[in-house]
Protein backbone atom coordinates (compact mmCIF):
# COMPACT_ATOMS: atom_id res chain seq x y z
CA UNK A 1 0.00 0.00 0.00
CA UNK A 2 1.78 3.16 -1.25
CA UNK A 3 -1.20 5.22 -0.33
CA UNK A 4 -1.77 6.26 3.61
CA UNK A 5 -4.21 4.56 5.46
CA UNK A 6 -7.02 6.40 6.73
CA UNK A 7 -9.28 4.99 9.61
CA UNK A 8 -11.95 6.92 11.05
CA UNK A 9 -15.66 6.76 12.12
CA UNK A 10 -18.26 7.16 9.26
CA UNK A 11 -20.48 9.93 8.46
CA UNK A 12 -23.80 10.33 6.69
CA UNK A 13 -21.93 11.34 3.71
CA UNK A 14 -20.31 8.16 3.35
CA UNK A 15 -23.39 6.88 2.49
CA UNK A 16 -22.89 5.69 -1.69
CA UNK A 17 -19.37 4.68 -0.58
CA UNK A 18 -20.26 2.51 1.68
CA UNK A 19 -23.13 1.18 -0.41
CA UNK A 20 -20.60 0.39 -3.21
CA UNK A 21 -18.13 -0.85 -0.68
CA UNK A 22 -20.51 -3.35 0.36
CA UNK A 23 -22.14 -4.50 -2.52
CA UNK A 24 -18.27 -5.10 -4.06
CA UNK A 25 -17.84 -6.94 -0.66
CA UNK A 26 -20.04 -9.89 -0.49
CA UNK A 27 -19.39 -10.50 -4.57
CA UNK A 28 -15.73 -11.01 -3.51
CA UNK A 29 -16.48 -13.51 -0.58
CA UNK A 30 -19.09 -15.92 0.75
CA UNK A 31 -18.38 -15.27 4.46
CA UNK A 32 -20.70 -12.35 4.38
CA UNK A 33 -23.97 -12.32 5.31
CA UNK A 34 -26.24 -9.98 5.02
CA UNK A 35 -29.73 -8.21 4.10
CA UNK A 36 -29.82 -7.36 0.33
CA UNK A 37 -28.73 -3.98 -0.41
CA UNK A 38 -31.12 -3.82 -3.34
CA UNK A 39 -33.61 -1.77 -1.48
CA UNK A 40 -31.27 0.46 0.72
CA UNK A 41 -31.45 4.09 -0.89
CA UNK A 42 -28.65 6.53 0.09
CA UNK A 43 -31.17 8.34 2.16
CA UNK A 44 -31.71 5.63 3.83
CA UNK A 45 -27.96 5.09 4.65
CA UNK A 46 -27.19 8.38 5.53
CA UNK A 47 -30.15 8.19 8.30
CA UNK A 48 -28.51 4.96 9.55
CA UNK A 49 -24.88 6.51 9.52
CA UNK A 50 -26.27 9.16 11.39
CA UNK A 51 -28.16 7.35 14.30
CA UNK A 52 -25.13 5.38 14.47
CA UNK A 53 -22.54 7.99 14.93
CA UNK A 54 -24.77 9.94 17.43
CA UNK A 55 -25.12 7.02 19.53
CA UNK A 56 -22.85 6.43 22.88
CA UNK A 57 -22.90 2.00 22.30
CA UNK A 58 -23.05 1.87 18.15
CA UNK A 59 -19.98 2.49 15.88
CA UNK A 60 -18.98 2.21 12.39
CA UNK A 61 -15.72 2.60 11.35
CA UNK A 62 -14.17 2.93 7.91
CA UNK A 63 -10.80 2.22 6.39
CA UNK A 64 -9.97 4.63 3.02
CA UNK A 65 -7.25 3.96 0.72
CA UNK A 66 -7.21 7.01 -2.06
CA UNK A 67 -10.54 8.10 -2.06
CA UNK A 68 -12.44 4.54 -1.80
CA UNK A 69 -13.94 2.85 1.50
CA UNK A 70 -11.78 -0.53 1.27
CA UNK A 71 -13.09 -1.87 4.77
CA UNK A 72 -15.55 -0.82 7.41
CA UNK A 73 -16.22 -2.44 11.30
CA UNK A 74 -19.43 -2.00 13.35
CA UNK A 75 -20.62 -2.18 16.79
CA UNK A 76 -24.53 -2.75 17.03
CA UNK A 77 -26.19 -2.77 20.38
CA UNK A 78 -27.09 -6.22 21.61
CA UNK A 79 -28.17 -5.19 24.88
CA UNK A 80 -27.12 -2.63 27.53
CA UNK A 81 -23.49 -3.84 27.91
CA UNK A 82 -23.08 -5.93 25.06
CA UNK A 83 -22.54 -5.00 21.17
CA UNK A 84 -22.11 -7.89 18.40
CA UNK A 85 -19.12 -6.84 16.21
CA UNK A 86 -18.73 -6.99 11.97
CA UNK A 87 -15.84 -6.63 10.31
CA UNK A 88 -14.79 -6.24 6.64
CA UNK A 89 -12.16 -5.35 4.29
CA UNK A 90 -11.28 -5.57 0.86
CA UNK A 91 -10.91 -9.20 -0.14
CA UNK A 92 -7.05 -7.58 -2.54
CA UNK A 93 -6.23 -6.12 0.86
CA UNK A 94 -6.76 -9.25 3.26
CA UNK A 95 -3.65 -10.26 4.95
CA UNK A 96 -2.03 -7.04 4.82
CA UNK A 97 -2.81 -5.24 8.65
CA UNK A 98 -6.07 -3.50 7.83
CA UNK A 99 -8.26 -5.55 9.90
CA UNK A 100 -5.92 -5.46 12.24
CA UNK A 101 -6.28 -1.33 12.41
CA UNK A 102 -9.76 -1.48 12.29
CA UNK A 103 -9.89 -3.87 15.21
CA UNK A 104 -7.92 -1.97 17.00
CA UNK A 105 -9.97 1.20 16.69
CA UNK A 106 -13.11 -0.33 17.47
CA UNK A 107 -11.93 -2.30 20.48
CA UNK A 108 -10.49 1.31 22.03
CA UNK A 109 -13.97 2.57 21.46
CA UNK A 110 -15.65 0.11 23.44
CA UNK A 111 -13.25 0.45 25.81
CA UNK A 112 -14.38 4.01 26.31
CA UNK A 113 -18.11 3.51 25.88
CA UNK A 114 -20.72 1.90 28.56
CA UNK A 115 -19.82 -1.88 26.61
CA UNK A 116 -18.30 -4.56 28.81
CA UNK A 117 -18.44 -7.20 25.75
CA UNK A 118 -18.14 -7.96 22.32
CA UNK A 119 -19.85 -10.61 20.96
CA UNK A 120 -19.36 -12.26 17.02
CA UNK A 121 -20.07 -14.87 14.98
CA UNK A 122 -17.78 -16.32 12.23
CA UNK A 123 -17.70 -19.39 10.45
CA UNK A 124 -15.35 -22.03 11.19
CA UNK A 125 -13.46 -21.99 7.47
CA UNK A 126 -12.48 -18.53 7.72
CA UNK A 127 -9.30 -19.06 9.51
CA UNK A 128 -7.75 -15.59 8.70
CA UNK A 129 -10.90 -14.04 10.36
CA UNK A 130 -10.96 -16.20 13.52
CA UNK A 131 -6.90 -15.57 13.22
CA UNK A 132 -7.59 -11.80 13.74
CA UNK A 133 -10.41 -11.89 16.16
CA UNK A 134 -7.99 -14.81 18.73
CA UNK A 135 -4.80 -11.71 18.22
CA UNK A 136 -6.68 -9.34 19.66
CA UNK A 137 -8.22 -11.65 22.59
CA UNK A 138 -11.25 -13.01 21.81
CA UNK A 139 -12.23 -16.30 22.78
CA UNK A 140 -14.76 -19.23 21.41
CA UNK A 141 -17.88 -19.01 23.91
CA UNK A 142 -19.58 -21.42 21.77
CA UNK A 143 -20.02 -23.67 18.52
CA UNK A 144 -22.58 -23.86 15.83
CA UNK A 145 -22.84 -26.47 12.71
CA UNK A 146 -20.77 -24.02 10.17
CA UNK A 147 -20.05 -21.27 12.98
CA UNK A 148 -18.26 -20.37 16.26
CA UNK A 149 -19.50 -17.31 18.75
CA UNK A 150 -16.72 -15.90 19.70
CA UNK A 151 -16.77 -12.82 22.82
CA UNK A 152 -14.25 -10.39 24.19
CA UNK A 153 -14.62 -8.82 27.66
CA UNK A 154 -13.63 -4.79 27.33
Amino acid sequence: MSEELIIREAIPDDAQKLIDFLKQASRESSFIEHESLDGVTVEDEQFSLDQIYNSPQDELMIAILGDAIIGFTRLETVDEYTSELGIVVEQALWNQGVGSYLMEDILAFAKESPISKVVLEVYKKNLAAIHLYEKHGFTTRSKKSKTLIMEKMV
